[in-house]
């Protein structure tokens, strides 16, 4: 799963939120004494976020999306469906919640904006870009996609091109699509659960 993704699993716990963000920038185990400035929401957010990686790492439905792409991408197949399931999300964006798209960004870039002093120099570099190039947003073009892929060949070295991955959507659409949301009904439904119980 890509930023976009995981911000909407948090729901609209503003603290959750920011730890799905943070989790990127996070190394260890979140109860070390260096994070005990973050409170426990925000831990939450940060473990909420290593279980959506780990459920979608280890799923049968995520594993058909990247045979699509592992003959071009390798292991970087991985990479290509986190990203693209942002864009399949917005597509699909009434099956599964009745908050308006742009409201839901707006609201995202107002409750981040709060957590500034915690954020690391990177991420917020990161978010800068985020809210200036309006990432969330930009996902549901090409464009968005290109820009997103081409960061990533930036930072592989010697990896494929992943711009290549864009049309390789267009090709499986229906399949990626269809595939999307048989796994995403599961992943809102753990990640609600993991949230309740644990508040």
């Amino acid at each position: 799963m890509n930023y976009l993704a995981h911000l909407f699993l948090s729901e609209d716990n503003e603290d959750i939120l920011f730890g799905n963000l943070l989790e990127d920038f996070m190394h260890g185990r979140v109860d070390h004494p260096r994070n005990s400035h973050l409170s426990e929401g925000i831990k939450l957010g940060i473990k909420l976020h290593r279980r959506i990686d780990t459920l979608t790492d280890q799923h049968a439905i995520v594993r058909e999306c990247k045979q699509v792409f592992y003959p071009e991408f390798g292991k970087y197949a991985s990479i290509v469906v986190d990203v693209l399931f942002d864009h399949f999300l917005i597509k699909n964006w009434a099956t599964y919640t009745d908050e308006e798209f742009d409201f839901f960004r707006q609201r995202v870039y107002q409750s981040l904006e709060k957590y500034r002093s915690l954020m690391p120099p990177k991420l917020d570099l990161l978010f800068n870009s985020m809210i200036h190039h309006d990432w969330l947003k930009a996902y549901e073009f090409d464009y968005g996609l290109e820009k997103s892929f081409t960061g990533l060949n930036n930072k592989i070295k010697n990896g494929p091109d992943m711009l290549k991955s864009i049309p390789l959507m267009h090709e499986n659409y229906g399949l990626l699509n269809q595939k999307f949301n048989e796994f995403f009904v599961i992943m809102q439904l753990y990640s609600q659960n993991y949230i309740l119980s644990h508040k």
